[in-house]
């Protein structure tokens, strides 16, 4: 009998444990794609004649039930370079809370987009910094005029009990 009830409960077990839906660290955490990314110093950076600041505002926060309670959303601003002939140069990438205070410079050097390249800078689910109001500040140039202007925006991406949901955030010029 005892030996009979060892081989039900080893039943038991491996059915349990080959049913847990195994998750891999990796697919937990997004990360900025930096690594692909081309970068120059100050001094290597052609003179701008077209220069643009563009705001971009970032729900990495969101309200729920009566507005009392929140949950947390990965943002993705997302650059592309539109253009077939005129390269980009994206000369600061900032990210700022609710009280408009500095949470991340997302780029030390300055960021090259070539014709049809793009890049992506990720404001992780876990972040609890930027709140309801968090936004970027995108500034960029060119040599001449461009022909296409940047597409900047933040994609918006959470999920609430089972039900995933996105929307986008365009780019709004500054204008000084």
């Amino acid at each position: 009998m005892t030996k009979l009830l060892n081989i039900l409960l080893l039943f038991v077990t491996i059915v349990t444990f080959s049913c847990q839906k195994e998750v891999a660290t990796n697919d937990m955490v997004l990360r900025s794609e930096e690594k692909d990314n081309n970068y120059i110093s100050d001094s290597d950076l052609p003179s701008l004649n077209f220069k643009e600041k563009y705001y971009v505002s970032a729900y990495s926060d969101l309200y729920y039930q009566q507005g009392n309670t929140k949950f947390h959303c990965t943002v993705v601003l997302s650059l592309r370079n539109i253009s077939l002939e005129d390269t980009l140069y994206f000369t600061d990438i900032k990210y700022y809370d609710s009280k408009g205070k500095l949470v991340r410079d997302y780029i030390k050097k300055n960021l090259v987009l070539k014709p049809l390249e793009s890049a992506e800078y990720i404001v992780e689910q876990q972040e609890k910094e930027g709140g309801v109001g968090a936004n970027f500040i995108v500034e960029y140039g060119t040599k001449n005029t461009p022909k296409n202007k940047a597409l900047i925006e933040a994609i918006n991406i959470g999920n609430f009990g089972r039900y995933g949901f996105s929307f986008k955030s365009d780019a709004v010029l500054i204008n000084e």
